[in-house]
């Protein structure tokens, strides 16, 4: 069964790891899905060759996502490709604890994110869309340098309440943001906006189960759906 058939997917840093994961779900689920990468033509090459194999759709663009003229060709290339887009996963995740080039990082994927949604929301048809956030935390006070994180929460939840009204949906998923021993759950920050979802996973939550999650959000399921998926 295709869930997203017609659909078209923009999965960031998706030349390996959970991006890659995510790929693969959404292509197996119907989107034909456009992998951006930064300098990983290698893996993004094998993904994209993988993914046609099985018979799915897909292409890799090349280009850094904090860099405007980078940002505007992917979209360029995607539209020119398929036509037009559904769905945005942006992958802003910082892994290992915070120094001075991981929190330049964060500054560099947060600025990115920001130039990817808008330019998203610019392709998106009628129908609407989705976005969905990757970050390393969705609680801010689990961790005591979480200003970056802080921001993508903050980006996530503007973005919903200025487009809800368009379809446009924009959730945060942070895998590892609870401990092993707690319960996985998800935070509505307002629930009477079903876009505006938060959800956190358990911290050994393997790629395939995040991809999963990515995929019920792309589709538009309830809150509900997504707590019982995020505690399977």
């Amino acid at each position: 069964m295709t869930r997203l058939a017609g659909k078209v997917a923009l999965v960031t840093h998706a030349g390996s790891g959970i991006g890659a994961a995510i790929a693969r779900r959404l292509a197996a689920e119907g989107a034909c899905v456009v992998i951006s990468h930064t300098d990983d033509a290698e893996g993004a090459a094998r993904l994209v060759a993988d993914i046609i194999w099985r018979g799915g759709c897909a292409m890799a663009v090349q280009g850094d996502v904090a860099f405007w003229p980078d940002v505007r060709r992917l979209f360029e290339e995607t539209a020119a490709t398929f036509g037009r887009l559904d769905i945005l996963v942006n992958d802003v995740r910082t892994i290992g604890p915070a120094t001075e080039d991981t929190r330049r990082r964060d500054e560099i994927n947060l600025f990115g994110a920001m130039l990817l949604s808008q330019e998203a929301i610019r392709l998106f048809g009628s129908d609407g869309g989705a976005i969905i956030n990757l970050t390393s935390l969705a609680r801010c006070d689990l961790a005591p340098d979480a200003a970056p994180e802080t921001a993508i929460d903050t980006l996530t939840l503007g973005l919903a309440r200025a487009f809800t009204s368009r379809n446009i949906r924009v959730h945060a998923i942070a895998p590892g943001a609870l401990g092993p021993q707690e319960p996985a759950g998800i935070d509505v920050l307002d629930g009477s906006a079903r876009s505006r979802q938060f959800v956190a996973l358990p911290r050994r939550t393997p790629p395939d189960d995040v991809a999963k999650l990515v995929v019920d959000l792309a589709r538009d399921r309830s809150a509900t759906d997504a707590r019982m998926l995020a505690a399977s």
